[in-house]
């Protein structure tokens, strides 16, 4: 006997003993004269009628042998639209399902047991495998597994048959899923192993814009198989209208080939980018040639603070690059001097509502440094601070997601930072020297910015449409003044670029790395103004460079009330909205209340105002219904204690692409594990004659129990009420009503 209630033994005992009170207290002080014999006789009927009951609402559960027969054999038939394409012997794969279950599986099992065929897309129900369409939008093996033992109650279960292609769409894992069944596990591949002639966009990525004026990259992968190297166009597209292509040839049959587009998003609405390959008529899918994602609208201004110290050579020339830009605010600190009275002087500039906390030259308060989204060091050594300032800004980089800049030779040199807590923060370790090379030195590359591979593919050092002219750009750039021999580079981090030593020898120039939720960078180079003056007026290398390194600083840094989504793959999925709420330290924000809306592609909508449920220390989320394909608007509004915390606006994409058309070839390897973890073998089509054997040779360990509920059966029913009937007659006997 097993207890189907998941209760602890306590809060049995303490049950058991309630209805013995309860019992005791109905006849403890009886309205008419009765002798100790019937009361005791009372009590007891009154108290196993209640017992019947507390054991009822345990739900008992009785584990006995299965009669005969009872053992059910599942077939599953994927009818997903992977199963639509026709490489099963020159029909659709679902043609084949079809054939399949009913001249071989059903034949086959139906003798020896009760067989229940059941599709499975989305979800898993019974069909009627003559009328089996392909049409689902999703093909989840894992969901359907997982809901087999639910669908058939306390039946046993001989046996589970799966007929798919092995395209699984699901989110958990098929062979983790299979282990955990109660019967043995059978999958049975329907699709030609080899893929056939196609072009696929496998992968779409892009940037997000940071700040007005932005420039991302959208970045395309294509893999053509079957094809030979024939080159072919990569189309991009922005809300339906053309606006490049590019022509691309593979390196050999199979390969990856990338593209990357860049684009200037739309400064005020969400645009949708699309990346389409044409159609060759030798391939059998044309779904997966397509694919698209979205970018949204640039956010606010970056907030920048730069804090330099003398001499602040590069300041002026870094306030006009950055006041031109209309995607960057920021506010500016340069050290000036003593006073009379031994104390140092700042030259500040910026917003008003923040430069008062610039006063002593870098801000005291968490508040203060947390409204900023970067900070830029600049010639300015680690004496200046003090320890607790230190602290907050390698705090400002791990949680508020900022960025730290460290140039100059004053920041690097001696010792620099070493030892302080900004160290571990910086993306380079620092030595103890200086390492400065020949002032003004123009000759055989030395002290010039050289991209290094990994720069020549980011996005700050991006100077051209392609690498090759990025890399002609550098190489016209004048030389730098000097630069300042840095340490070793920390595990993670990459070096964008490099110049030469006084010696001809390479070494670090731009460092970068990611830490915490923030980013950090050294930029080991002298008099950056240079790319400014020696160059025409119209070339912008100066203004390009700082714009983008601005926004890469800063791109991790986000607002108080931040909105993230999870899901939208496909068209019909549901989508999970999580909420983060910090204040203006950057604290999570405990009780608030936040409300999200959802508004579909037509302005329709499709949550509104649903109260998102905490999930964590100032983390809040909640789920949409399915969604259609196309742009959804998400809105999302704070309060606490009835006090307006502030507002959010997302967008959000669904149907990007078709995850049943990604790689949409018959996945044996898939089948294969599910069923070796599910006890079961993968069959072959002309080897299906000895599966009821293999059935019945499973049966001693999967059909041959069964569990039931005990409050199913009539005796515990008649027991009830044949106990109340005999008290309710004997109290009627005894003159009790």
């Amino acid at each position: 006997m097993q207890i189907g209630v998941p209760i602890p033994g306590w809060g049995v005992a303490a049950a058991v003993l309630a209805a013995v009170v309860a019992a005791w207290w109905v006849y403890a002080r009886p309205p008419v004269d009765l002798t100790r014999p019937q009361r005791m006789l009372l009590t007891a009927l009154r108290l196993c009628a209640l017992l019947v009951v507390l054991l009822l609402l345990l739900r008992p559960l009785r584990t006995e042998p299965a009669p005969p027969g009872d053992g059910v054999v599942a077939i599953l038939v994927d009818h997903s639209r992977s199963m639509a394409i026709p490489d099963a012997g020159g029909g659709p794969r679902i043609d084949r399902a079809r054939e399949l279950v009913r001249d071989r599986l059903l034949p086959a099992l139906g003798e020896a047991f009760d067989v229940e065929v059941l599709g499975f897309g989305e979800t898993l129900a019974p069909v009627d495998a003559e009328a089996l369409e392909a049409g689902a939008s999703r093909s989840d093996l894992a969901g359907a597994l997982d809901a087999v033992p639910a669908r058939f109650g306390g039946r046993a279960i001989a046996g589970v048959v799966v007929v798919s292609d092995g395209v699984a769409t699901g989110r958990n894992d098929v062979a983790a899923v299979a282990a955990r069944l109660p019967a043995p596990v059978y999958t049975l591949g329907v699709g030609d192993p080899l893929p056939g002639p196609d072009r696929e966009v496998t992968a779409l990525e892009s940037g997000q814009p940071v700040g007005a004026g932005s420039v991302v990259d959208v970045m395309a992968t294509i893999v053509s198989r079957g094809l030979e190297d024939a080159p072919f166009d990569v189309r991009l597209s922005a809300g339906g209208r053309l606006v490049d292509v590019r022509r691309v040839r593979p390196e050999r049959d199979g390969a990856p080939t990338v593209a990357v587009f860049r684009v200037a998003p739309d400064p005020v609405l969400a645009t949708v980018y699309t990346v389409e390959v044409p159609v060759d008529a030798a391939e059998l899918v044309s779904g997966n040639n397509r694919r698209q994602v979205l970018v949204r609208p640039p956010e606010r201004p970056r907030r920048l603070l730069l804090v330099e110290g003398s001499p602040g050579y590069e300041h002026s020339f870094l306030k006009r690059a950055w006041l031109a830009d209309p995607g960057i605010t920021f506010d500016a600190v340069v050290r000036k001097g003593q006073n009379e009275q031994g104390e140092q002087t700042f030259y500040v500039q910026g917003d008003p509502a923040r430069t008062a906390a610039l006063a002593a030259g870098y801000p005291r308060t968490r508040a203060a440094l947390f409204r900023y989204d970067g900070v830029v060091l600049a010639n300015l050594e680690a004496e200046f601070f003090r320890p607790e300032q230190l602290d907050m800004t390698a705090e400002f980089v791990a949680e508020r997601g900022g960025g730290l800049l460290l140039f100059g030779p004053a920041s690097l040199r001696r010792r620099g930072y070493l030892g302080s807590s900004l160290e571990p923060v910086l993306p380079a370790r620092l030595v103890d020297r200086l390492g400065l090379t020949d002032a003004g030195r123009d000759e055989d590359g030395a002290d010039r910015l050289a991209p290094t591979r990994a720069g020549l593919a980011h996005s700050m050092l991006r100077l051209g449409a392609t690498i090759e002219e990025t890399e002609d750009r550098w190489r016209a750039a004048p030389a730098l003044v000097g630069s300042v021999r840095i340490g070793p580079v920390r595990p993670g981090a990459a070096v964008l670029a490099l110049t030469a030593s006084e010696t001809g020898s390479a070494r670090p120039l731009v460092v970068v790395q990611r830490y915490g939720a923030g980013r950090s960078m050294i930029l080991a180079g002298r008099a950056t103004w240079r790319w400014r003056m020696q160059l025409p007026a119209d070339d912008r290398t100066y203004e390009r460079f700082w714009g983008q390194a601005a926004r890469w600083l800063t791109a991790g840094a986000v607002d108080s009330i931040a909105v993230t989504t999870r899901g939208g793959d496909a068209a019909g999925d549901s989508l999970r909205v999580d909420v983060s709420v910090r204040d203006d330290e950057f604290r999570s924000v405990d009780g608030a209340a936040a409300r999200v809306s959802v508004r579909g592609p037509a302005g329709e909508p499709r949550l509104e105002e649903a109260p998102a449920v905490a999930r964590g220390a100032g983390d809040y989320g909640v789920s949409t219904p399915p969604l259609s394909a196309g742009v959804h608007r998400i809105d999302v509004a704070v309060s606490r204690d009835g006090e307006a915390l502030g507002s959010r606006r997302d967008w959000v994409l669904v149907g990007g692409a078709d995850p049943e058309l990604e790689d949409p070839w018959l996945n044996a390897d898939l089948l294969r594990r599910a069923a070796e973890a599910g006890g079961g073998v993968h069959l072959e089509a002309d080897r299906l004659d000895d599966l009821p054997d293999r059935l019945r040779a499973a049966a001693p360990t999967a059909e041959r129990t069964v569990t039931r509920e005990v409050w199913h059966h009539s005796v515990v029913f008649i027991s009830l009420v044949l106990l109340l009937a005999v008290e309710w007659s004997l109290r009627r006997l005894w003159g009790m009503r």
